[in-house]
């Protein structure tokens, strides 16, 4: 049990008050959550140099499994780059040109996951959030 102390003296034997105490806790957000217009005109500048492989490119903003700010890339390919022999080698140079044009993380705080779909694929499942 606390010793009763003379007001103002609590301070100077490090004590607190309870009621006095705060949770000023910096809170970050990362800037592809700030400035997402922004990080749409960045991406859609992009859109052109990725060339004809890219039918589609969208993107969402959320938290990874960790819960770390992260960017969702959904890439519909050409049917051509989504054959075997060309999906890997289509989905590096994707994932390259996006990481050093657009810098997820160290520009937007934001970690970059790839997901890709193939034309004819989303022209079978329609879902609007690859559209």
């Amino acid at each position: 049990m606390r010793p009763s102390v003379p007001h103002g003296n609590w301070q100077r034997l490090g004590w607190f008050r309870p009621h006095q105490t705060r949770d000023n806790v910096v809170v970050y957000i990362a800037r592809a959550f700030a400035q997402q217009a922004q990080l749409d005109e960045v991406l859609n500048a992009l859109k052109p140099t990725l060339g004809p492989d890219v039918v589609s490119l969208r993107y969402s903003l959320g938290q990874d499994w960790s819960g770390d700010p992260a960017i969702f890339f959904r890439i519909v390919l050409s049917d051509r780059a989504s054959r075997r022999d060309e999906l890997l080698n289509a989905a590096n140079r994707i994932e390259d040109a996006i990481v050093r044009y657009v810098e997820p993380l160290e520009q937007w705080g934001v970690l970059p996951y790839f997901s890709y779909r193939s034309h004819s694929e989303q022209a079978v499942l329609q879902e609007e959030a690859w559209a």
